[in-house]
């Protein structure tokens, strides 16, 4: 309930932020002193720095929801070779199909032998399923950490640049 009532002020940041480049530099040439100019250009950059950040936030989110969505039909194709597996009479060790051991007429062995190959396969694209989507994600965010890394030390130096002239 909370949330709904935060929503609609939410909505109105990204437009705002596209915004608000071109109105601290209209306000820059408003402003009198010496260091208006460098202040307006400081408060842009950062602006900018901001959207960049929003625009990989939401990479990240949209790579999370791939993940999401790969596991979902990860656990489908998991669940569907498991239920193969139970039906030709196999057992399921890990990502592993192996006839169970005990009594069986030779006819019943024989087919359950033949069908392991083929439920096998079903077991491992579901585990390559999984393993593709994994890797997907390590790649999307590494390259996040990468952005944010220097996102981050572009943030520092402007932080450490030396302050205008007149603003000592």
């Amino acid at each position: 309930r909370a949330r709904r009532r935060c929503r609609p002020r939410w909505r109105p940041w990204p437009g705002r932020l596209q915004r608000a480049p071109g109105a601290v530099g209209a306000a820059g040439g408003r402003v009198r002193g010496g260091g208006a100019g460098a202040t307006a250009d400081t408060i842009a950059n950062t602006l900018r720095a901001l959207r960049d950040a929003a625009d990989e936030l939401g990479k990240g989110g949209a790579a999370l929801q791939r993940y999401a969505t790969d596991l979902a039909q990860a656990h489908g194709l998991g669940r569907r070779a498991e239920l193969r597996v139970e039906e030709a009479g196999l057992l399921l060790e890990g990502t592993r199909v192996s006839e169970p051991c005990g009594p069986a007429s030779a006819q019943a062995a024989e087919r359950r032998r033949a069908l392991v190959p083929e439920v096998q396969s079903r077991v491992d694209l579901a585990t390559a399923h999984v393993g593709r989507a994994r890797g997907r994600l390590e790649r999307e965010m590494t390259r996040l950490t990468e952005s944010f890394s220097a996102h981050s030390l572009r943030a520092r130096s402007a932080r450490k640049a030396p302050a205008p002239l007149g603003e000592n």
